[in-house]
């Protein structure tokens, strides 16, 4: 038999590829699962941290007190706050109403004609300069 040198590697045997198989995917799966570890504890501790925070009010019968209301593009906007189903649990997004219709009362509050009707509860005040439709928030 001819010498062959000293790295050459002759043929593998059919129990050392499974085994090898299974090494490497033991450790992509290791490495998944960590990925997937780390993700989760991002999302719940530092990520919900850097979200803006608001402050919520219900309507009652349409009457909003007048800071709700805000100058949009197209009109008046009404924020509002919409609970969803997130990848780890509940998350609030911020839905923007355009207002059509309104009217200030004597009191000094608004009445709304689509406040009367949203089910949703209502920004008040917010820890962001602005919010905009489908933005993730907090509650305070």
């Amino acid at each position: 038999m001819a010498n062959k040198g000293r790295h050459h590697v002759g043929p593998v045997k059919k129990g050392e590829s499974i085994k090898t198989s299974r090494i490497v995917y033991l450790c992509i799966s290791a490495v998944y699962f960590l990925v997937v570890v780390g993700a989760t504890a991002y999302s719940l501790t530092a990520y919900q941290d850097q979200l803006p925070q608001v402050q919520l009010i219900q309507s009652e019968k349409g009457h909003v007190p007048k800071d709700c209301l805000l100058p949009g593009p197209e009109g008046m906007l009404l924020n509002t706050v919409e609970r969803q189903e997130g990848p780890w649990g509940k998350r609030y997004v911020i839905k923007q109403l355009k207002v059509f219709s309104y009217q200030e009362l004597p009191d000094g509050d608004m009445f709304v004609y689509e406040a009367v009707s949203n089910e949703n509860p209502i920004v008040a005040g917010s820890t962001a300069g602005f919010l905009y439709d489908g933005m993730e928030v907090r509650i305070s």
